[in-house]
């Protein structure tokens, strides 16, 4: 993946330990590190039962060995390679970013990653706009069409506030309305969109993977929903930010007009960083609202120009290289372990966090328990009383463990990735029984 005439890798730094990376955090170096210590001490036994690749990559992530990390479905840790080549072609391109030689070796960062993810993830080259965010992709989106009042878009009641400012904001601008389904594990997809379809129905809009219960659409059913849409007409987009990294992820295969995707989450890529994936055949049906320079293949000042005939037409102005080519390097970095090893040790990790929920007293399971219909966000339900934001707040200040409240009154998410362990997830189910008492 590295180019060529790009400057040799730099000499990685020292690891950390959890006291020196939390000290150079201002308001954090006064975690209390005994919890966590505890976890560590054990830390070495646990260790020799890990696959070798896993021990490997752990030991590239910081954050994996600083603290039990289960918030990747917020923000995932970036390995230190990822990190240091993204650093050393920062400082290639400001050696002199008008030359010649340097421009060219930067130009060819956003092609190659276009290209990169495009393979990966099931989809053409020319279906593959570069974004900052999955908020960015869905707003591109969200904007393309030539909105009425009374045109209805359909959501789901498991969304992201990504996925729902949006369409308040249209709703409140142009007067469109907003129709709801119900996600919860075990309902109908086809059949929820069905029930809500009219002749005012423009658009559907439902998250891959719901960062609230962690229900993954499923590759068929949604192949089945966009025949479904298709056939009315009606623009069928996901919200991917949970994807990839996480669960299996084809774009020609969920048959989606449309979807938006990040690279700081499960992909552990830099932050804003992102994709969006548009079908080759509804170019010029996703229209632009947004638009500069870069995204015409040809212009003049008489008034005349044509778009990129390819999704780069989504992107705009100066672009943050060195992000991408990060971007591009974390993809690389995951591809090098196995998407589909990832994938499967998520899903033997989740396995084993729902058997453990189901052992303890108090907890229930208020994710997917259906392997074809999880993902690597396990939503734990929690006691009576029991405050999630409280409870958020008390296992990161007090125990070290990094998790997060969802949607759901008494949800509470582990965002469980390939580099967790067992004993990890044990030790917060622990905590978390511990603290609810």
């Amino acid at each position: 993946m590295k180019p060529k005439n790009a400057p040799p890798a730099t000499v990685r730094a020292p690891g950390f330990g959890r006291r020196q990376l939390l000290a150079g955090i201002p308001g954090l170096a006064l975690l209390p590190l005994v919890p966590v210590g505890r976890l560590a001490a054990g830390e070495s036994r646990a260790a020799q039962d890990l696959p070798d690749w896993v021990r490997t990559a752990r030991e590239e992530i910081p954050a994996a060995t600083a603290s039990p990390y289960f918030q990747t479905g917020g923000i995932g840790p970036s390995p230190t390679p990822v990190i240091e080549q993204l650093a050393d072609r920062l400082t290639f391109q400001n050696r002199s970013p008008a030359a010649t030689q340097v421009a060219g070796v930067m130009g060819r960062i956003e092609p190659d990653l276009r290209a990169q993810l495009a393979r990966v993830f099931g989809a053409g080259e020319d279906e593959v706009a570069l974004t900052h965010s999955t908020s960015e992709g869905i707003s591109i989106v969200a904007w393309s069409l030539d909105w009425r009042s009374g045109d209805e878009v359909v959501i789901s009641n498991t969304e992201h506030p990504a996925n729902v400012i949006p369409w308040y904001v249209l709703r409140d601008r142009f007067g469109i309305v907003i129709r709801e389904i119900d996600l919860s594990p075990g309902t109908d997809l086809v059949g929820e969109v069905r029930n809500q379809l009219s002749e005012r129905t423009r658009m559907v809009s439902l998250s891959h993977v719901s960062r609230n219960n962690g229900r993954t659409l499923r590759t068929e059913d949604s192949a089945r929903l966009a025949e479904l849409l298709r056939a009315r007409g009606v623009r069928y987009h996901l919200d991917g930010a949970q994807g990839p990294g996480c669960v299996a992820t084809d774009f020609a295969g969920l048959g989606c007009d449309c979807y938006s995707t990040c690279g700081h989450k499960w992909l552990l890529g830099p932050k804003g960083t992102g994709a969006l994936f548009v079908r080759r055949a509804l170019l010029d049906e996703v229209q632009l609202s947004w638009a500069g320079a870069h995204s015409h293949e040809t212009m003049d000042y008489e008034g005349n120009y044509t778009l990129l005939p390819s999704a780069a037409r989504y992107e705009f102005g100066t672009r943050a290289l060195a992000d991408f080519h990060g971007f591009g390097q974390a993809v690389q970095w995951m591809e090098d372990i196995g998407f589909e090893r990832i994938v499967g040790r998520i899903d033997a990790l989740v396995d084993h966090g729902i058997e453990a929920i189901r052992k303890t007293p108090g907890l229930g399971v208020a994710s997917p328990e259906e392997p074809a219909d999880r993902s690597g966000i396990l939503v734990v339900r929690l006691p009576e009383g029991c405050d999630p934001t409280a409870l958020y707040r008390d296992l990161g200040r007090e125990d070290g463990i990094l998790a997060s409240p969802v949607r759901g009154e008494r949800d509470f998410r582990l965002s469980i990735h390939f580099f967790n362990t067992r004993e990890e997830i044990s030790s917060a189910l622990e905590a978390i029984v511990s603290r609810c008492a």
